[in-house]
């Protein structure tokens, strides 16, 4: 069991789940691959959804782990072809670029019954799948060195700027979202929007920075030897973290945090996109929905969980959990974000690795 409070019902709803599909033991044929993140996410998954999934519908599952990027690359690269995943997480601006691609498919309300209890906000506004979960993009810090050095707690992304810290700073490297999250509140400290990298860029690199992580298993480390004092980060990532006990916090900036989601999206070309979309309906429902919150801290993007989630204030503080959380955040303009991407590799490259 996780280290987080799962309520009783979900308990209640699995064993109610699992029972009933043992006894009807469906048969299926086909195999829906899926282009997913590894680790806990797939542990989370399969717990909440995929296993119940197949056995009350006989379809099995096979997860496919790597990057986003790099499952964008290969659908890319299979056009024309069978797509080699029917189904796929994408971050969201990720996503901006296989709508672009062409290589997902747009889902009708009649094709996914749990779609009208998503969020507004949380759905393609084309037509294209909508978002599995909601996070945000603020700072987690080291309670335990800024008390020994006294200084007071961040409030604000400006802090990452503070001499005092210097030395002491991860800069996420810029192909994480951690990192483009930074780089698009940059380019705003800097009086400038997503269309401007060359100002975000150069405030970026005037952080006095201890190391470029590309991961967050680096992040975790960083942070827990003490080697990292503050970092921008995503909120259940540094929740996981602090629960586990380690003296790690996070706070969402002054100025406003970025909204994260992670996108499900059926495969254009995919050979089995019934039963496709029949697991999307699956994620999307209430009890792989509290699943995630209670297992892996972020939001759900169904939003029939908003008044079930306040009766656990304790868990809902750390995560987008309600419309009015979901007000508070900001978006990033992705599109014109990622057409000055290259731009801003370049930029990075040049101002601050090579700093």
């Amino acid at each position: 069991m996780s280290k987080h409070a799962l309520p009783r019902v979900i308990l209640w709803l699995l064993l109610c789940f699992t029972s009933a599909a043992a006894q009807a033991q469906p048969k299926s044929d086909v195999t829906l691959k899926i282009g997913t993140y590894g680790g806990v996410f797939d542990q989370i998954l399969m717990r909440y959804a995929g296993n119940l999934f197949t056995a009350h519908t006989g379809i099995k599952l096979q997860l496919i782990n790597a990057n986003a990027d790099d499952h964008l690359a290969k659908l890319i690269a299979s056009k024309g072809r069978e797509a080699p995943y029917d189904i796929i997480f994408l971050d969201d601006g990720i996503q901006i670029k296989a709508i672009a691609a062409g290589v997902v498919s747009k889902i009708t309300d009649a094709e996914l019954p749990n779609l009208k209890y998503v969020y507004d906000d949380a759905k393609n506004k084309d037509g294209y799948g909508p978002a599995m979960d909601l996070y945000s993009c603020g700072i987690a810090y080291n309670t335990q060195k800024f008390k020994e050095a006294g200084i007071a707690p961040p409030t604000s992304r400006a802090d990452l700027w503070n001499p005092q810290l210097a030395g002491h700073v991860a800069v996420p490297a810029l192909d994480s979202t951690m990192g483009q999250c930074l780089l698009a509140a940059s380019e705003r400290l800097a009086g400038g929007d997503e269309g401007t990298p060359d100002k975000g860029i150069a405030k970026i690199a005037q952080i006095k920075a201890q190391s470029y992580p590309g991961s967050s298993a680096t992040i975790t480390a960083l942070l827990t030897s003490g080697d990292v004092w503050i970092v921008p980060w995503l909120n259940g990532r540094t929740w996981n973290l602090a629960d586990s006990g380690q003296p790690v916090a996070y706070v969402l900036p002054s100025e406003g945090a970025y909204r994260g989601m992670t996108m499900i999206d059926v495969a254009a070309g995919s050979p089995h996109r019934a039963e496709a979309l029949q697991f999307v309906n699956e994620v999307l429902g209430p009890l792989f929905q509290m699943g995630l919150v209670f297992e892996n801290v972020y939001g759900p993007s169904n939003k029939l969980l908003s008044p079930v989630l306040a009766a656990y204030p304790d868990t809902a503080r750390k995560l987008p959990a309600s419309p009015e959380d979901l007000a508070k955040l900001q978006d990033i303009n992705w599109s014109v974000f990622n057409a000055n991407l290259p731009k801003a590799v370049q930029l990075w490259n040049r101002q601050v690795i090579s700093h």
